[in-house]
């Protein structure tokens, strides 16, 4: 199974990027991205964290680096909480399945999301191979 990254994933969501009529972004973004995640039901949207998407085909395998990736459509994508402080003291009392979040691009919401299976969260963090 082929990953971008070498960090064990956290939590797996399901992942709706918006359309420009939405507010979303004018170009379509690519796997690899690094948006800002915030939980959506917190009332201060200012909040957000570095909660990175690596998204992924039915197989297991990452999408790849080079192709747009779709709009509108639910996207599975496996996710890195990527500051262990923040992991261990607020996320892993958070996050749980069914939880709703959004990807940010600065103060700007691109993509709404949904915690889909908890992978790696109340683990100690490894690095793979």
């Amino acid at each position: 199974m082929q990953r971008l990254s070498v960090v064990i994933d956290d939590f797996e969501a399901a992942i709706r990027i918006f359309s420009e009529a939405e507010g979303g972004r004018k170009t379509p973004p690519y796997n690899g991205i690094r948006w800002d995640f915030s939980y959506a039901s917190d009332e201060d949207s200012n909040q957000l964290y570095m909660i990175w998407p690596d998204f992924f085909s039915p197989s297991g395998d990452s999408l790849a680096k080079d192709s747009p990736l779709p709009i509108g459509v639910e996207l599975s994508a496996r996710m890195t909480v990527v500051n262990d402080e923040m992991r261990a003291e607020v996320h892993r009392a958070r996050i749980v399945p069914g939880l709703e979040f959004y990807c940010h691009e600065g103060p700007k919401r691109v993509a709404v999301g949904r915690v889909t299976r908890i992978t790696g969260l109340h683990d100690v963090r490894t690095r793979r191979g």
